[in-house]
């Protein structure tokens, strides 16, 4: 069942379109990673959908009702996003801004109770973020810092959840605990995620679907042994590519 669907979006600068007539169904409970070349258009849509930009035609519908109809509160209990490079203007600590995410689920000034704090710090010892909680946040590193806000995004407990190169920062080893952390709630509680990946082997092996953008324009939607095969990566990427059924693939040359 799909949960979000973009119908003939349209989006560009005067002259200039960035992403033309966008047809995509999110299916419910689903990774879906969103993948394509630099500056083809794959953060541009992630802003569509969360609002920071202004479509110039289409319709973005989440679970049967136009995003546009919904309020900003509706929409916070509902979908979640994560940007690549979080803004650290203020020094809160790492468990108060974690906490953060509660806020579209209580009253303004609501005191959390136990059974909120108890859920925040599992969320916390599930991100491996749980040892820093004390720290501020300009006292962490940038991965450290992406985790906190991960963790800040899973404690609002979207239904969908927005990832635009959320995890660029962080090292290999926490990449790997962070993603399964994230398809485990995939697969035990029906969260649907649409993440844009530039790592494309990470692409290929957690993704239930891939979403391939070439020139602001949908190229190929399907699982991922189906859409990356050598003559995707040719047309797409302009490299050429030796794939190894189930497992990934190496980059051989550029065209």
């Amino acid at each position: 069942m799909s949960i979000m669907k973009l119908r003939d979006l349209s989006f560009g600068y005067g002259n200039n379109p960035i992403l033309k007539d966008i047809h995509i169904d999110l299916i419910e409970g689903k990774f879906t990673s969103l993948i394509g070349p630099n500056g083809s258009g794959k953060s541009t849509l992630i802003k569509l959908i969360c609002g920071i930009n202004e479509k110039n035609k289409g319709n973005i519908i989440y679970k049967d009702k136009c995003v546009d109809q919904m309020s900003t509160a509706e929409k916070a209990r509902e979908i979640t996003v994560i940007h690549q490079k979080e803004k650290n203007e203020f020094p809160f600590s790492c468990i108060d801004t974690v906490i953060m995410g509660l806020h579209p689920h209580r009253n303004r000034f609501e005191p959390i109770n136990d059974e909120q704090l108890v859920f925040v710090k599992d969320i916390m010892q599930k991100t491996d973020t749980l040892q820093f909680a004390n720290k501020l946040t300009t006292q962490i590193s940038g991965g450290e810092l992406q985790r906190v806000i991960i963790a800040r995004a899973l404690v609002q407990r979207p239904k969908l959840l927005l990832m635009d190169e959320a995890m660029s920062d962080m090292d290999v080893n926490a990449k790997i605990h962070l993603n399964n952390v994230i398809m485990d709630l995939v697969k035990n509680d029906n969260l649907t995620v649409l993440a844009i990946n530039h790592d494309l082997n990470f692409a290929y092996k957690f993704s239930d679907e891939i979403i391939a953008i070439n020139y602001g324009e949908i190229d190929s939607i399907g699982a991922p042994e189906k859409v990356m095969d050598e003559e995707f990566f040719e047309r797409v990427f302009k490299v050429k590519a030796d794939i190894i059924k189930g497992k990934g693939f190496f980059i051989i040359d550029k065209l």
